[in-house]
């Protein structure tokens, strides 16, 4: 029996991916496989390894395969996409705890996806564990961007 293995990508993860991104971005998707989640990211390996030196990209591998992957960046510095910048100049107006998101410690995480292969299976429970350990030293709470069209 295989495990699961999170750990944080590495450059050799990078085609795979963008491999599974872009198999799950809505014109790859029938209706019915978009209401289980899609990405709209379109990431290039040069793009991966960035967001993995900012802040890291956790991948779930199982024998040798990705089983699934979520990216995480810092606010400081900011990533430079549009729908980022505008999700954390919303921060002040978004309330977490009784408290506005800036009087946290917060990163940003997503896309976050999980190969149809493995769905079902605790794979993003997994990762979201990772997450945490990952990053409970230095921040308070991740805040993710998703798009409204995007239901799962």
């Amino acid at each position: 029996m295989s495990s699961i293995i999170v750990r944080q990508a590495e450059p050799k993860d990078y085609s795979a991916i963008i491999e599974l991104q872009n198999a799950n971005t809505p014109d790859q998707l029938t209706e019915e496989e978009k209401k289980q989640g899609f990405v709209v990211s379109s990431m290039t390996e040069e793009t991966l390894d960035d967001i993995n030196k900012n802040l890291g990209v956790l991948v779930a591998i199982e024998d040798g395969k990705l089983a699934g992957f979520v990216c995480l960046a810092t606010t400081n510095p900011l990533p430079g996409h549009p729908v980022v910048k505008a999700m954390y100049e919303s921060f002040p107006q978004q309330i977490f705890n009784d408290r506005k998101l800036p009087e946290y410690r917060v990163f940003i995480y997503g896309p976050v996806l999980v190969n149809s292969n493995w769905r079902g299976k605790g794979i993003l429970k997994k990762l979201f564990s990772a997450v945490k350990d990952f990053t409970k030293k230095n921040y308070d709470l991740g805040a993710a961007f998703i798009n409204n069209k995007n239901p799962h």
